[in-house]
């Protein structure tokens, strides 16, 4: 017979282990705190597969499920599985960048590895390196395992945006978008969604919605004019932001009151338009909060109220045409575009500020691709409303002009200078309406600028101006601002005075509210 352990022993023994268990637990549990108070990710400490970025938000849409799919799909199970599949997307994305495949093992399991790494490896080895994003994904499901641990479905009508480039010199060799359907299958494992096929098919259509608008509230171009009502309609407008919140603090202590008392005001001074801008960041990017689609939706109407139209320009202070970007963009257009597509007030939508100066800083190819596309998606989105591009120079814009619905360009320089840039523009762009959307002269004359312009220069430009627009073919204008501001934050024209101060003096109206001599000539 085998002599059985004293019960000193098991005392000892576990003794043992819960000192060892103890030591071994107090130096993780030090370490994860270390390593989290480094800033460090905590997905990647815990192994877990990262958070998306905030920029990658493609649209996911549910089709109709097969009839039967076996076990019912619960709410948050799809939850679940659109997330790690987008997250496996995503991976595809940097992995295709970088030429880095670890990350795959993450989304994908054992046997579809191979599959997925070889193309990439294939292509880093051949000197390529491929930049691509997926927008859009229409899922109908198909299987869904008693046991809750296999899904399948068909990925329709999957939208990817891809460039091209040569790795050593980084020169662009194709820019393209395609279209096409996946068949997949993805196992829970180790408590997530993991891709186990996919496989490319030929795209098959499916039924989209589509919303029939009155237009007879909204302005319609016909020839080189404007119509509302089958009635010309002139714009004869303004650039609006409030006198004591412009530019970025405009969204983030929104007024109504404010805006109600202003859009009266400029309705009395005889405009019947009005420019604002949407500032890309302060409506959160691909992740448009409901309460700031709200404050847009109290702007378009008090300027209804006050019988003005509005040119909604979109995606203020954008500076990013990556293709990883896009989905962002995509997300805040689709978002604002469907939801006020048959709004009456909404005279145009701008889909630009000034993307001619962003040439300087990112490729101009990739800045017009991405124009080209939004103005594509939008026009999907909202048929209703007119488009336009606000570029800073009229040299330039008669780029995409075929995709508009009218032209638009801004000019600070002489009525000379500006006669001279309609001449040109017009022999590019002959059957379109043409719109100054900007212009304007600082009356700031002071220690930052002591040369500078007062109300009388400024009543002067302006009655040259109108001059030279009514020789050109009576081209409409909306004249930079209502208000001098009090202040203009930095990050719009930078800290220093002799930059900041003329720009507070843009106004036709004064810092007091009172009118500039500049006013009358403008409205009469």
């Amino acid at each position: 017979m085998t002599a059985q352990p004293s019960i000193k022993y098991y005392r000892v023994y576990f003794g043992i282990i819960t000192v060892v268990g103890l030591c071994l637990l107090i130096g993780v549990t030090a370490n994860l705190w270390t390593y989290f108070n480094t800033g460090a990710d905590r997905a990647t400490a815990l192994n877990l597969p990262p958070n998306l970025p905030e920029s990658h938000v493609p649209s996911v849409e549910w089709l109709p499920d097969d009839e039967p799919i076996g076990r019912k799909m619960e709410d948050f199970t799809r939850q679940e599985i659109v997330k790690d599949y987008i997250r496996g997307w995503y991976q595809q994305h940097l992995s295709y960048m970088t030429g880095e495949t670890k990350g795959l093992k993450e989304y994908f399991t054992p046997s579809a590895l191979p599959k997925m790494q070889n193309p990439i490896k294939e292509l880093t080895n051949k000197g390529f390196e491929l930049h691509q994003t997926d927008l859009e994904h229409h899922i109908e499901l198909h299987f869904y395992s008693a046991d809750g641990q296999i899904v399948s479905f068909t990925d329709r009508q999957v939208r990817l945006k891809k460039r091209l480039y040569q790795k050593e010199t980084h020169q662009k060799i194709y820019s393209t978008e395609v279209v096409t359907d996946y068949e997949v299958v993805m196992l829970l494992d180790d408590g997530y969604w993991r891709i186990k096929n996919l496989v490319r098919k030929q795209p098959t259509p499916f039924a989209q919605d589509t919303l029939q608008a009155d237009k007879s509230k909204m302005v319609q171009v016909k020839g080189k004019r404007f119509y509302v009502a089958n009635k010309p309609f002139v714009p004869k407008g303004v650039n609006y932001y409030p006198q004591k919140t412009p530019w970025t603090s405009f969204w983030s202590k929104f007024n109504a009151q404010v805006i109600s008392k202003d859009f009266a005001l400029v309705q009395s001074l005889g405009f019947n338009t009005v420019r604002v801008f949407v500032n890309f960041h302060d409506f959160n990017k691909g992740n448009v909060p409901g309460e700031q689609v709200e404050k847009l939706r109290q702007l378009l109407d008090m300027a209804q109220k006050h019988q003005l139209k509005v040119i909604v320009t979109l995606f203020d202070f954008l500076g990013d045409y990556r293709l990883l970007n896009f989905s962002a963009t995509d997300r805040q257009l689709e978002t604002l575009l469907i939801t006020f597509r048959t709004h009456p007030a909404i005279m145009a939508w701008d889909v630009k500020n000034e993307p001619d100066l962003d040439y300087k800083y990112h490729d101009t190819a990739d800045v017009q691709e991405w124009l080209q596309w939004v103005l594509k998606r939008a026009r999907s989105y909202d048929p209703n409303h007119l488009l336009t591009i606000g570029w800073a120079y009229p040299e330039n814009a008669e780029m995409l002009s075929k995709d508009l619905d009218f032209v638009s360009f801004h000019s600070y320089k002489s009525p000379e200078e500006l006669a001279r840039g309609i001449d040109g523009l017009q022999k590019k762009v002959n059957t379109k309406p043409v719109v100054l959307e900007e212009f304007g002269l600082s009356t700031y004359r002071g220690i930052w600028a002591p040369f500078g312009k007062n109300e009388e220069d400024q009543a002067i430009y302006f009655a040259q101006v109108r001059e030279v627009l009514r020789q050109k073919g009576d081209i409409p204008s909306v004249v930079w601002a209502l208000y001098d501001f009090v202040d203009v934050p930095a990050e719009v024209v930078g800290k220093m005075p002799w930059n900041r101060y003329p720009q507070k003096n843009f106004g036709v109206l004064n810092t007091a509210g009172k009118p500039k001599k500049g006013l009358t000539v403008l409205v009469k």
